[in-house]
């Protein structure tokens, strides 16, 4: 039996009759509609209302299964507001706005859920929001606020929108929210806002000074899930171990909440963060357990594009397993790479095919293989580089573009030698490249890495033999030197002041040379 679109919540048996009465005023219409009586409330449905003492009343969503609209608290429950709310909860924009005429806060409320959902200008349904500036009741100024900042955060307008607006009114609606489950809804919005922003430790911040005391499990666990999500971009490399215990706690209980609640979407989503954690914990096997579950998840939702990001990450984790000394596991993330070309195709997605490639670039260049396969397979590492330099060009995406040039200095680096061809010389072209745009300015730690990979290839890279290359010397003594004035990483001094001793030692030996010779 096909699952019915709408639910309808009543508590009192005498209602029941009156919301039959009101479906079957409309033919068919009860067939997309669940009718159900119920004590409480039924925060694991997205698309419903509820029927109580003469009023219609909509509830937080907090499967964001829908827009974050708030609608009115003082819906009269009628055969208008009736049939308006259903049509509006089935986006028929021909029918639920005959219906709401007489009342346009539930209108414009309808207006700005079919703007968001569809990815429409929202311009117009916010202005129709703005014209409303009188209340009569606290909780429409609460609502007035929260759906403003909604509208300004997720909506499509056609100039930029400025932050610290959509901070205002989410601040304004935290301030009237008088309801602590609502208090919690808005608060989970702004909060994710902040994390949008790159602002985390705000975010955390927010979280800890307005979440209110006293929260049913879903707004509790929908709170914990940005938490989450917050703390796990705070989180630097050395980790704090009390902030990573915390972490896994709470992440693992927001996770067993949703799974065993069945809501497998939000599940899944979770099943990655907690693969993330496994990975930066370097437990690579229990990782790609937790990856797959959600590869799972995300399939059995039908959600093929979440599906092929799944597996888009599983290739990355494969790769840093293989990375950690275990290169059986490149093969798996090329085939998990591989897979995402299914759905992320070149016409569709030009940016993520582009992205992909990066990836299977790097792989090929590194696969242990015997000399013979790994020639194609570096033959494919140039096919696969070639791909993403096509999206990535210089001139619109120069940080992505001097990433992958870096990437294919170290491709080259790694591919087979050749009779006829120099594969250092090449790294090394790629890598004068990628340090056109990484600048001790704009990007001091790129540069530094950049700088090392050159100087790795200038030692390998061929010279007349027995004969000391001068320039290349000092331009060696130059980047090297340079590294020391672009960072305070301990490791990357290290390799530079490596670098050095090594000029050092080779400059010496030249010059004993000489004064034998």
């Amino acid at each position: 039996m096909q699952e019915k679109l709408i639910h309808v919540f009543y508590q009192d048996a005498a209602d029941a009759a009156t919301i039959r009465e009101y479906l079957h005023s409309v033919e068919r219409l009860d067939e997309l509609v669940e009718i159900e009586e119920t004590d409480t409330i039924q925060p694991s449905v997205s698309h419903a209302f509820y029927v109580n003492e003469n009023r219609i009343h909509f509830l937080p969503d907090w499967l964001d299964k829908r827009p974050a609209v708030v609608f009115p608290s003082e819906i009269p429950f009628n055969k208008n507001n009736f049939l308006g709310a259903i049509f509006g909860l089935l986006g028929n924009e021909e029918k639920y706005p005959q219906h709401f005429t007489g009342f346009p806060a539930m209108l414009y409320a309808f207006d700005l859920m079919k703007s968001l959902s569809e990815g429409d200008e929202t311009e117009g349904a916010l202005e129709a929001i703005l014209s409303r500036t009188n209340f009569d009741h606290a909780f429409e100024n609460y609502s007035f606020n929260h759906n403003v900042a909604i509208a300004l955060n997720y909506g499509h307008f056609s100039n930029e929108i400025n932050a610290d607006a959509i901070a205002a009114h989410y601040d304004d609606a935290l301030q009237l929210a008088f309801e602590p489950s609502y208090k919690a809804f808005t608060l989970k919005y702004y909060a994710t806002f902040l994390l949008d922003n790159g602002d985390p430790q705000k975010a955390l911040q927010l979280l800890k000074q307005k979440t209110p005391v006293s929260l049913g499990d879903y707004a509790k666990f929908s709170l914990e899930r940005v938490w989450c999500q917050a703390t796990m971009k705070d989180i630097k490399v050395p980790y704090d171990e009390d902030q990573m215990i915390a972490l896994k706690t709470r992440l693992w209980d927001t996770l067993q909440f949703f799974d065993q609640h069945h809501h497998k979407t939000i599940a899944a989503f979770l099943w990655m963060d907690v693969a993330h954690i496994a990975n930066l914990c370097n437990s690579y096997a229990e990782s790609i357990g937790y990856i797959t579950k959600a590869a799972q998840y995300f399939k059995e939702e039908g959600q093929q594009e979440m599906t092929a990001q799944v597996q888009m990450m599983r290739g990355r984790l494969l790769y840093d397993w293989a990375q950690s000394g275990n290169p059986q596991f490149y093969r798996s993330a090329l085939e998990a790479y591989q897979e995402a070309l299914n759905i992320f195709t070149k016409d569709d997605t030009p940016e993520v095919f582009a992205d992909i490639h990066h990836q299977l670039g790097v792989i090929y260049a590194e696969l242990p293989d015997e000399n013979k396969k790994r020639s194609i397979w570096a033959a494919l590492s140039v096919t696969s580089f070639s791909e993403a330099f096509e999206y990535y060009n210089k001139a619109d995406y120069p940080y992505q573009y001097s990433k992958i040039c870096n990437d294919y200095g170290n491709a080259f680096s790694k591919f087979p030698s050749g009779a006829k061809s120099d594969h250092f010389e090449k790294a090394l072209s790629y890598y004068h490249e990628a340090l056109t745009i990484r600048s001790k300015e704009e990007y001091p730690t790129e540069r530094a890495l950049t700088l090392l990979n050159f100087l790795d290839a200038s030692w390998r890279v061929g010279n007349p033999e027995e004969e000391f290359n001068e320039k290349r010397f000092f331009d060696m003594l130059a980047k090297a030197t340079e590294i020391k004035e672009l960072t305070t990483d301990e490791q990357l001094l290290a390799e530079a002041d490596k670098h050095l001793q090594l000029l050092e030692e080779l400059k010496t030996t030249f010059n004993k040379q000489v004064a034998d010779a």
